[in-house]
């Protein structure tokens, strides 16, 4: 992030909500250009694959239209590719980490696997839900 950026995001926590829409679109659309050209894959290719015009592909990847969670799998998928998602501290003021030492949670049928800090149910997933 540019040092105006920062100085602005740090004058509210409306700036810095802000700032975080704006990471986050700018990551996501930046994984999907990098995977597309990974490929070789173009944005007239890539509206082939989802059935839809390349306007609307341009329209996702610039950040003119909203992409929904929707679209994003879709767009995965046509790539061949699963969408990974994780979350990371907050690094405004107020939040307060520690680590947990016992956790327990979910459904008695349900295995999980714990991956770095996120636990995961291995099974059983319309229990889980």
């Amino acid at each position: 992030m540019t040092d105006f950026l920062d100085r602005w995001a740090a004058e509210s926590p409306e700036n810095a909500r802000l700032v975080a829409q704006e990471r986050l679109i700018t990551q996501v659309t930046e994984a999907l250009w990098q995977e597309m050209e990974e490929a070789g894959v173009n944005k007239a290719d890539l509206a082939a694959r989802m059935g839809t015009t390349r306007g609307y592909i341009s329209q996702i990847l610039s950040g003119s239209r909203n992409m929904t969670l929707r679209t994003l799998a879709d767009i995965c998928f046509a790539l061949g590719k699963s969408p990974d998602f994780s979350l990371n501290g907050a690094e405004a003021d107020g939040w307060e980490f520690r680590p947990v030492e016992k956790f327990t949670c979910g459904h008695p049928r349900i295995r999980y696997t714990e991956t770095g800090n996120v636990l995961h149910p291995m099974d059983c997933w319309k229990t889980a839900a």
